[in-house]
């Protein structure tokens, strides 16, 4: 009886160790399942951080090669540039060669009608040539005529002695002196008789710079009109639409005046008649 209660006694002494020594390994067994936990998280966010890595610096790479896309583009956009602004000199010496010629061709106009004591004929003989403006005539293309000077004479029948360019010349002669009238009639009597005629669509223009002159803005516009469809290779085209635009100005047609004037940049943005309008449209805008 004694053993049995002294075996029993040790039970109950014993059962409390072996119960924390249980608790302490399952407690050692979940801080060790934790830590196994938290290194394949480690090892997961090492392996993140690498390929972030290598992304990085695949960006870095791309940003360099554009970098250097960029330098070589803005290379090339100031050379372009360069190109562009050694345009405008190149254009200006051209037109300063040509104005040489056009003096030197006046000069032998000039001498061969003192020589034949009539109005000048063409510089090549049997070969008709269009005038260029004159200064006087540039300014033309801004300002507004002043009324004829003197009374316009009756308008002659077609001498048929003359040739073309003496008719064109006495017609022109006649618009210089401010016979607008008198102009017109003889451009017309040019123009019915010599169709034709390398100058047609310069007759046709002074037509119309005549009626501008005399504030006959509807009937110019017309004749403005006219050329331009009629003659669209002309070298008075230019100056067609900056007179048709005025014209319209003139008229109190300013939205119309300022599509005339845009379309006039874009066929001939280097022409000085482009100049004119990029001022005029200004001028409208602003009003």
């Amino acid at each position: 009886m004694s053993k049995s209660l002294a075996g029993l006694l040790a039970f109950f002494l014993l059962w409390p160790l072996s119960l924390g020594q249980d608790k302490s390994k399952k407690a050692y067994e979940l801080i060790y399942e934790d830590i196994q936990v938290l290194k394949k998280q480690l090892a997961l966010l090492e392996e993140k951080l690498d390929r972030t890595t290598a992304d990085i610096e695949s960006l870095r790479a791309q940003v360099r090669d554009l970098q250097s896309l960029i330098r070589l583009l803005q290379s090339d956009q100031n050379a372009v540039q360069e190109g562009i602004h050694k345009v405008p000199a190149q254009y200006q010496f051209l037109l300063d060669k040509i104005e040489q010629v056009n003096r030197l061709l006046a000069r032998v106009s000039e001498d061969l009608m003192t020589m034949k004591g009539g109005p000048a004929a063409s510089a090549v003989p049997g070969q008709e040539t269009k005038e260029k403006p004159a200064p006087a005539e540039k300014k033309a293309l801004e300002q507004k005529p002043s009324p004829p000077s003197a009374p316009p004479k009756p308008a002659p029948a077609t001498p048929t002695s003359l040739s073309p360019q003496e008719v064109y010349n006495t017609a022109y002669a006649d618009y210089l002196k401010g016979n607008f009238d008198l102009a017109t009639d003889g451009f017309k009597i040019y123009l019915e008789n010599f169709p034709d005629s390398p100058l047609a669509d310069n007759a046709l223009y002074w037509i119309g710079e005549s009626l501008f002159s005399q504030r006959k803005f509807s009937e110019a516009v017309e004749e403005f009109n006219n050329l331009i469809l009629n003659y669209p290779q002309g070298d008075k085209v230019a100056a067609a639409y900056l007179k048709k635009g005025l014209s319209l100005v003139e008229l109190q047609k300013k939205d119309e005046a300022l599509v005339v004037f845009k379309l006039l940049i874009s066929k001939f943005p280097l022409e000085e008649e482009a100049r004119i309008a990029q001022e005029k449209i200004k001028e409208l805008s602003a009003k």
